[in-house]
């Protein structure tokens, strides 16, 4: 049962008025930045469906590595496509999280364009850590692709926190998680979600 926090009608990113029961929740921002954990955990909260990018990623054969653009299309092609029939066709609301990793266009672009043009409501949320935070948060988290070469994931991290400050990124979207507990992250993301509505 999806919780009520939402009135029926939001405005889309060009303004337009759009109603019915079919929301998403844009999650992103640079790897390492707690997007999988945060969107999990928002969308028991709230009762929405939850959609990583990666598993679409990992489903085609294509997690390592650089990212070709070819990839990223059909990717790109096939989270939207389940992404409109869960809002549109089901009527469900869903969270969707996925790595920054570039300049615009970029997937944020890709996906708040399409949203944009199905007249489905969404939000974003960007979070925006430290690059200090990003390499603790992969120490912490284990995973031995991680472990291997931490302080060499460094410009990595850097790079993709650097995506952020551009003019396609609204400052109201930006979650510092930086110190922050997972619980305080999951209210912030509520909370900014629910002023918008």
């Amino acid at each position: 049962m999806e919780t009520q926090l939402f009135q029926n009608e939001w405005r889309n990113s060009g303004g337009a008025i759009v109603s019915g029961p079919g929301r998403v929740l844009l999650i992103t921002g640079p790897g390492g930045s707690g997007k999988s954990t945060l969107a999990k955990r928002v969308s028991e909260e709230l009762g929405w469906e939850c959609i990583s990018e990666d598993a679409y990623w990992v489903r085609n054969g294509w997690e390592a590595g650089l990212r070709r653009s070819e990839h990223e299309q059909v990717v790109q092609a096939q989270v939207g496509k389940d992404l409109l029939a869960v809002s549109r066709e089901r009527g469900r609301s869903a969270v969707l999280e996925f790595i920054l990793y570039k300049d615009p266009p970029n997937p944020l672009t890709v996906y708040q364009e399409l949203l944009s043009d199905s007249l489905v409501a969404f939000n974003t949320v960007v979070l925006k850590p430290s690059v200090d935070e990003i390499l603790r948060r992969m120490q912490e988290r284990g995973r031995p692709n991680d472990l291997k070469a931490l302080e060499s994931r460094r410009p990595q991290a850097e790079h993709q926190v650097q995506r952020l400050e551009t003019k396609h990124i609204d400052p109201r979207w930006v979650i510092d998680p930086t110190g922050l507990s997972i619980d305080e992250v999951v209210h912030q993301c509520i909370d900014r979600i629910t002023e918008r509505s």
